[in-house]
């Protein structure tokens, strides 16, 4: 069984980019939000510039002069290697799928210590989607050759949108909190990588 993995925000702590944490963890759900209307508009675009748009305009609401980042350099969360472990030693396939292109976001997982853990790094809009479509999570699929698998994220949208492709799902509710009622309801809930993996694990 594979377990696909959003990146940023899940695996990578963006909270590391600059103070206040909270601002560059918005940034990444109001950069998503800006995908998903560059969609619905019948555009192209890639992930990169619209964070940077997002940030831009967090720093610029909080009266702040904008900032370059790198994501390439996030580091992990600190619970998700040994967590990453644990799934492989439990005969889990892992892959990660990531609004971001493939060569950066290899980098970042180079970078974090934690890319030797991973078959697959995909790039949902290179399947020509951005998550939460159900193409890009359905491409992820087919790519890994599975017809299923779990898909974890730390964004509630992300979850909703594997959910309804018919994903089994998992929620962090790290940094999102509280997940919406209105959306389908996640397979499994944990507060870290570490509680989502006991819990996919005792489900195999």
């Amino acid at each position: 069984m594979w377990v696909i993995f959003d990146l940023n925000g899940t695996l990578l702590d963006p909270a590391g980019l600059l103070d206040p944490p909270e601002i560059p963890i918005a940034a990444l759900d109001e950069a998503n939000m800006m995908a998903m209307v560059t969609v619905l508009a019948g555009r192209e675009t890639t992930f990169k510039p619209l964070f940077e748009a997002a940030l831009r305009r967090g720093l610029e609401r909080a009266g702040r002069e904008p900032v370059e980042v790198d994501l390439s350099t996030l580091p992990p969360y600190p619970d998700v290697p040994d967590a990453l472990q644990s799934l492989r030693d439990a005969g889990f396939r892992l892959a990660v799928l990531t609004q971001s292109a493939v060569e950066p976001s290899e980098t970042a997982l180079t970078n974090a210590g934690i890319r030797e853990h991973f078959e697959h790094v995909l790039s949902a809009p290179a399947s020509g989607a951005f998550k939460p479509e159900d193409l890009a999570y359905k491409a992820a699929l087919e790519r890994v050759g599975a017809t299923d698998a779990w898909f974890v994220a730390g964004h509630w949208w992300d979850v909703a949108g594997a959910t309804f492709a018919g994903l089994q799902t998992a929620w962090i509710s790290r940094t999102d909190v509280a997940y919406p009622v209105a959306m389908p309801e996640p397979h499994v809930r944990g507060a870290d990588v570490a509680d989502v993996a006991r819990a996919i694990i005792s489900r195999a």
